[in-house]
């Protein structure tokens, strides 16, 4: 069962508005299974399925390479690879599920303490 939908992922941009329905179900399924595996307790699933799939329905959608590089005089320009920018950290969507994920990991770790007893 999908964890998320196709209008609260439309609401989280306009970049959105031009991936078709289909494929946007397909990319809810896939971040819903991928989130339904985590431990993650029950009022985070929704959101960590949206961003996840946000990021990556923006990554179907971006083919453009970013400028890094730009010389004046006889012109060169140098693009980034984009093979480089796999990952999480790729979209700004990504990044946010991402740092769901490190803030429930620091709440569900216990902390480690020391206990000293003298006997």
């Amino acid at each position: 069962m999908p964890l998320t939908s196709i209008e609260r992922i439309r609401m989280l941009s306009d970049e959105f508005t031009s991936i078709s329905d289909e494929r946007l179900t397909m990319y809810i399924e896939d971040a819903s299974i991928e989130v339904s595996s985590l431990s993650a307790p029950e009022i985070y699933r929704e959101r960590l399925a949206r961003y996840l799939a946000a990021h990556l329905a923006v990554l179907s959608i971006s083919k453009d390479q970013t400028v890094i590089r730009e010389k004046m005089d006889v012109i060169e320009r140098q693009y980034s690879d984009p093979s480089k920018n796999i990952g999480l950290l790729a979209t700004r969507w990504g990044q946010e599920y991402q740092r769901i994920l490190d803030e429930l990991d620091e709440q569900l770790t216990p902390k480690k303490t020391i206990n000293l007893m003298v006997i």
